[in-house]
């Protein structure tokens, strides 16, 4: 009597785990960790690169009352690494914009409506870093010594917000007289109007 035998019925072999499975499982697990050591190098890189050019500008004044020249100067510094873009300044006397700096000498009520003074623009202006040599830019300069009280007795009262962006169009917003910058996606965001000098 023939059997017969159903090809279900027989066991099929088992594979078993070889050598060369096993090369190509550690080969596949090292090109995984390359492509992933190779990512991370890359955006530690691109970290380094913005870090080695990050503007920090600062907004102070200096003021002395016993000299007619010199008496208050409103000072803009960049105390980082790379150049300072400017892209929008905004100046306030009592939260309110100002449009240059004759409206705040009238604001203020300077007598002369024309006092001796030197303006600087910084709105547009790539400010260096000040690293190894004096890069301080005066938005005004005022030699009058009277008129210069006036500045630094409403040194409270008044506002200056600058935007400024990195050479890799990272941007921040530098405020009167704070040692912190804030972080912005945009120069647009200061509102209100343009200062001009």
């Amino acid at each position: 009597m023939n059997e017969t035998h159903d090809s279900k019925d027989t066991p099929e072999p088992t594979r078993r785990f070889t050598a060369s499975d096993l090369g190509s499982a550690l080969a596949l697990a090292v090109s995984v960790f390359a492509l992933a050591l190779g990512a991370y190098q890359t955006r530690l890189m691109q970290s380094q690169a913005r870090a080695s050019v990050w503007p920090f500008l600062s907004i102070g004044y200096t003021y002395s009352s016993n000299v007619d020249r010199d008496a208050f100067i409103w000072t803009v510094n960049n105390n980082g690494v790379g150049p300072a873009k400017v892209e929008t300044v905004r100046v306030t006397l009592d939260g309110k914009p100002m449009h240059d700096w004759q409206q705040i000498l009238v604001a203020l009520g300077a007598d002369d409506t024309s006092p001796s003074m030197a303006t600087s623009s910084i709105g547009g202006e790539v400010i260096p870093p000040n690293t190894n040599r004096e890069t301080t830019i005066a938005p005004i300069r005022l030699n009058d010594r009277e008129v210069a009280k006036l500045f630094k007795a409403a040194e409270h009262r008044l506002g200056m917000d600058i935007c400024y962006c990195s050479v890799y169009d990272e941007c921040w917003v530098a405020h009167w007289q704070r040692s912190r910058v804030e972080a912005v996606d945009r120069c647009d965001t200061l509102g209100g109007e343009a200062f001009s000098n």
